[in-house]
């Protein structure tokens, strides 16, 4: 259960880490390549581009996590409390119909032949490798989103129910 637990913290953190030391350490051995020697890393450009679009889905989900996208809070700050909670609930259900959808099309387009015969340039790798990061960074967006609605719901038990359950 702890290792759970630490996994629903740090997973995308983790992830998002590593490619970005990853990112830095390729673009850094790339420039050291260029002017020192004289030569560059021929594969290390595509594969850099394939790390940060990864990079960048996972982050979207990290930021569903710790709920800091950017958000425009003007009128829900306007609502009394009850009725701004109730805003984000709807706002977070609109969020998860569109990360179902996208899902549903990332699925479609991965499968098509047309998609699952591409291969990358330089590295040859296949391009639905690429587009699932999309995939993946939705579908833990959504897990994430689904998260905090469970949370939102959830009946907070009172002080007398917390005593008498102790």
């Amino acid at each position: 259960m702890a290792a759970l637990k630490w996994l629903d913290e740090n997973l995308e953190r983790c992830l998002v880490s590593v490619l970005l030391a990853a990112i830095v350490l390729l673009i850094t051995g790339n420039v050291i390549m260029r002017y020192v020697f004289n030569a560059s890393l021929s594969w290390g450009e595509e594969l850099t581009l394939w790390f940060f679009v990864w990079f960048i889905w996972l982050a979207v989900s990290q930021a569903f996590h710790k709920r800091e996208h950017i958000r425009i809070t003007v009128f829900r700050d306007l609502l009394p409390a009850g009725a701004g909670k109730v805003v984000n609930v709807l706002v977070d259900i609109l969020v998860l119909v569109f990360f179902a959808v996208l899902i549903k099309e990332l699925i479609a387009l991965i499968n098509q032949p047309f998609v699952a015969s591409q291969k990358s340039v330089v590295l040859g790798l296949p391009i639905p490798i690429l587009y699932s990061s999309a995939l993946a960074g939705s579908a833990l967006s959504a897990f994430r989103i689904l998260q905090h609605l469970v949370r939102t719901l959830r009946p907070v038990p009172s002080a007398t129910e917390s005593e008498v359950k102790s």
